[in-house]
C-alpha cells in the first residue's frame, strides 16, 4: 500500500469514528446515563436517599455537597428544611450530571452547555425545563432528601 492510500485509508476511518462519536453524544439516552458523568441512581428520581450530618456539613451559607444524584444547598442559617435546597443533579435534557458553582450560584452541564439559575430554573438550553426540586427533612442535626 501507497503512503497516499494508507493516509487516506486512515483519515476515512478516524472520521467516521468522529461522527460516531459526536452522534451519540447528541442523542438522547434512556438509560439515565450521561455524556460526562452518569447519574449515580441510574433511574432518577426515586430511587435515592441522601442524609447529611449538619453537625460536619454544610455549616455556612451557600455550602452545598453533591452526592447520589442530589445536590443539596444551604440557602439561610438554622437547621430548617427552608434553609436548604434540593435538587437532583441529573441535566433533564439527556440524564447528564450537572455541576454547581457555589461562586455564582448556578448550575451547568458540561454535556450540551445547560444552564440553570440558584433555584434550578433553565437559564439555557438546550434544556427545556429547569432541575427537579426535592423535599428536604430536618430532624436534629440530620438532614434528609429522597430523590
Amino acid at each position: 500500500m501507497k503512503r497516499k492510500e494508507f493516509i487516506n485509508a486512515l483519515s476515512g476511518g478516524i472520521a467516521a469514528t468522529c461522527v460516531s462519536c459526536l452522534v451519540a453524544a447528541c442523542s438522547k439516552d434512556d438509560s439515565g446515563g450521561g455524556n460526562i458523568t452518569p447519574n449515580p441512581g441510574g433511574g432518577g428520581v426515586g430511587t435515592n436517599s441522601v442524609t447529611v450530618n449538619l453537625d460536619s456539613e454544610l455549616k455556612s451559607v451557600n455550602d452545598f455537597v453533591a452526592k447520589s444524584g442530589v445536590i443539596v444547598i444551604r440557602k439561610a442559617s438554622g437547621n430548617t428544611p427552608a434553609s436548604f435546597l434540593a435538587l437532583s443533579s441529573v441535566c433533564p435534557h439527556a440524564g447528564a450530571t450537572v455541576e454547581y458553582n457555589n461562586g455564582l450560584s448556578t448550575f451547568y452541564c458540561a454535556a450540551h452547555g445547560s444552564a440553570f439559575a440558584a433555584d434550578g430554573a433553565v437559564t439555557q438550553g438546550p434544556a427545556t425545563k429547569g432541575l427537579t426540586k426535592l423535599n428536604v427533612e430536618v430532624t436534629g442535626a440530620t438532614l434528609s432528601v429522597k430523590a
